[in-house]
C-alpha cells in the first residue's frame, strides 16, 4: 500500500535542505544527516513510484471486481428481481414464438389509446346518423341514451370483425387450440347478433319514423300509384347504406390496424412492461455498481496526479543531493 503521507516528508526534507544551502557556515554533521535523510526519502519515493505503477493498480482493480461482484451477488439473491427476471423470460419467449408465427416481424406498438380513437370516432359518426330518427321516437334523454348504445356497438363490432378477418387464417390453423378457436368464433358471433340487433332496431325505428312523416300508412295506396311501403324504403334504403358505410369503414380501420398473429401485440406490450419492472428491480444495483466504478475510477486519477508529484520530488532531491555533495 502507497504512502500518502509521503510527499509532504519528502517536501520537509528539501525544505530543510534548501535552507541550509543558502547558509554560508553549514555544519558537516548536519550536511551528511540531511544527505541521509534525502537519500532516505528518495529510496521511498522510488519505491513508492514502482508500487503505484504496478501493484498498486493491481490493487485497486481487485478491489473494484469483488465490490462489484458482491453487489451483483446480492442482485442474484434479491427476490423482487428474481420475479421480475422469471417473469420476463417467460414473456419474452411467448412473443418470440408469437413473432416467429408473424415470420419474425415485430408488432407495430399501436398504443391502445391511439387505436380507440378512430373507433370512437365511427361511434360519433353512428350517432350522428341516428340520432334525428331517436329524438322523433323518444325524448331527449332516451333517445340520447339509445344513439350512443347503438354507436357503441356499431364501434365494438367494427373492431372484432375487423381483427378476426385479418387474423382468420391463423385462427383457423390446424395448430391452433380448439377452445381459442371457438372463443373466438363466440366473441364475433355475439357482435354480429348486438350489430344486427341493433341495425334492426334502428331500421324499424326509422321505417317508422319515415312513414310518420310522409303521412302515409302501410296498407293505403300510393299517390302516384305505387304502395307506400314502397316510397318509405325509398327515403330508408340510404340511411341504411349509410348505417353499413360506417360500420365498413370501421372493418377497414380496424383490418388495417391489427396484427394477423392473434395476442402478437398484447404479448409484445406484456414484455415491455416486464422489461420496465426488470430494470427497475435492478435500478438500485446498477447505481450502485456506477458508484463503485466512479470511486475507483477517482482513485486512479489520484494515482497519476501522486504518480506525477513523487517523480517530480525525485527529481529535486536528485538535484538537490548533487549541490550538497559538492
Amino acid at each position: 500500500m502507497p504512502s500518502d503521507t509521503l510527499a509532504e516528508e519528502a517536501q520537509f526534507g528539501l525544505k530543510a535542505a534548501n535552507q541550509m544551502l543558502r547558509t554560508k557556515r553549514v555544519d558537516a554533521d548536519a550536511r551528511r544527516q540531511l544527505i541521509v535523510q534525502l537519500k532516505n526519502f528518495d529510496d521511498r519515493l522510488s519505491s513508492d513510484i514502482e508500487i503505484r505503477a504496478s501493484n498498486y493498480l493491481a490493487e485497486l482493480d481487485e478491489r473494484e471486481n469483488a465490490e462489484i461482484s458482491a453487489n451483483w451477488s446480492q442482485l442474484n439473491n434479491n427476490q423482487k428481481y428474481l420475479r421480475a427476471n422469471a417473469e420476463q423470460k417467460a414473456r419474452d419467449q411467448t412473443f418470440q414464438e408469437l413473432r416467429q408465427v408473424n415470420g419474425g416481424a415485430y408488432p407495430r406498438n399501436l398504443s391502445p389509446v391511439l387505436y380507440v380513437i378512430p373507433l370512437i370516432g365511427i361511434g360519433v359518426a353512428e350517432w350522428y346518423v341516428n340520432l334525428s330518427t331517436f329524438m322523433a321516437k323518444f325524448v331527449p334523454l332516451v333517445a340520447g341514451a339509445g344513439t350512443i348504445l347503438v354507436a357503441m356497438i356499431f364501434a365494438i363490432a367494427s373492431h372484432f370483425h375487423g381483427e378476426y378477418l385479418k387474423q382468420l387464417a391463423e385462427i383457423l390453423h390446424p395448430s391452433v387450440e380448439y377452445r381459442n378457436e371457438i372463443g373466438r368464433k363466440l366473441s364475433v358471433l355475439i357482435a354480429t347478433i348486438l350489430l344486427i340487433c341493433a341495425l334492426g332496431v334502428v331500421v324499424w325505428l326509422r321505417y317508422q319514423a319515415i312513414s310518420e312523416q310522409l303521412g302515409l300508412g302501410s296498407d293505403a295506396p300510393g299517390t302516384f300509384g305505387g304502395s307506400n311501403a314502397s316510397m318509405v324504403w325509398q327515403n330508408l334504403g340510404p340511411t341504411i347504406g349509410l348505417n353499413m358505410f360506417v360500420w365498413g369503414l370501421g372493418v377497414l380501420y380496424s383490418y388495417l390496424a391489427s396484427e394477423k398473429v392473434p395476442h402478437l401485440r398484447d404479448a409484445y406490450r406484456e414484455l415491455l412492461r416486464s422489461n420496465k419492472r426488470l430494470q427497475k428491480a435492478r435500478q438500485p444495483f446498477e447505481r450502485e455498481q456506477t458508484r463503485v466504478t466512479a470511486f475507483y475510477q477517482r482513485e486512479r486519477k489520484k494515482n497519476e496526479v501522486a504518480l506525477k508529484e513523487y517523480k517530480n520530488l525525485s527529481e529535486e532531491i536528485r538535484g538537490t543531493l548533487a549541490r550538497l555533495d559538492t
